[in-house]
């Protein structure tokens, strides 16, 4: 018994121009281009945001002392503290984490006025690093002296509606929050934003 097979060869389309593949195919790669440049150029206008620094002004400030108790954090002795620990005193507050680049570049600032402004201003950084350990070891590596305290779930953070890292919060002795910047900042402009917030008031 005989078996036949038969193979069907489709014709090429007539109306299909030569070379419509290798088009289509340039033409997906360059939508594939755009896309990625347009993402790009995103984030590089963000971390251009982010340098600069942006600053929220408080109209309706809040009041740190009174609806920020229940947000504790761990302090440098093992010990639990609250941002009312700090009343009575102009406070400048600053948001780190040893993953943040731009956290790592301004530290060394933040020691420098911090120093300048002993006596008359109190420094408190807090940490959201993902563990107590990298934490403490990033303090040390930065030789930060000023206080640090460690909150990795973000709580004031959140309260303060900072929108990203770095942070800093500058806080009268009455505990309202005057300015929240975020981005990184030199050691001239922080003492510039020191002296119209917490000097110059």
């Amino acid at each position: 018994m005989e078996t036949s097979s038969q193979t069907t060869i489709e014709e090429p389309d007539p109306a299909a121009e030569p070379g419509d593949g290798a088009e289509r195919n340039a033409f997906s790669g360059r939508s594939i281009f755009l896309a990625v440049s347009g993402a790009v150029l995103a984030i590089v206008l963000l971390f251009a945001l982010l340098a600069d620094g942006e600053s929220t002004d408080s109209t309706d400030p809040l009041v740190a002392n009174d609806q920020f108790d229940s947000l504790i954090f761990l302090n440098s002795d093992g010990t639990e503290g609250v941002l009312s620990d700090y009343a009575g005193e102009p406070l400048v507050v600053n948001f780190f984490a040893s993953w943040c680049g731009p956290c790592r570049a301004e530290l060394p600032e933040f020691e420098r006025v911090s120093n300048a402004n002993e006596g008359s201003v109190r420094f408190l950084g807090i940490s959201h690093d993902l563990d107590e350990v990298t934490w403490r070891s990033f303090v040390e590596e930065t030789s930060v002296t000023y206080d640090t305290v460690f909150q990795p779930d973000q709580e004031l953070f959140i309260a303060l509606d900072a929108k990203g890292m770095p942070t800093t919060a500058f806080i009268s002795p009455e505990g309202e929050v005057l300015q929240v910047w975020t981005g990184i900042l030199s050691e001239e402009k922080l003492q510039e934003l020191i002296n119209e917030n917490l000097v110059e008031a």
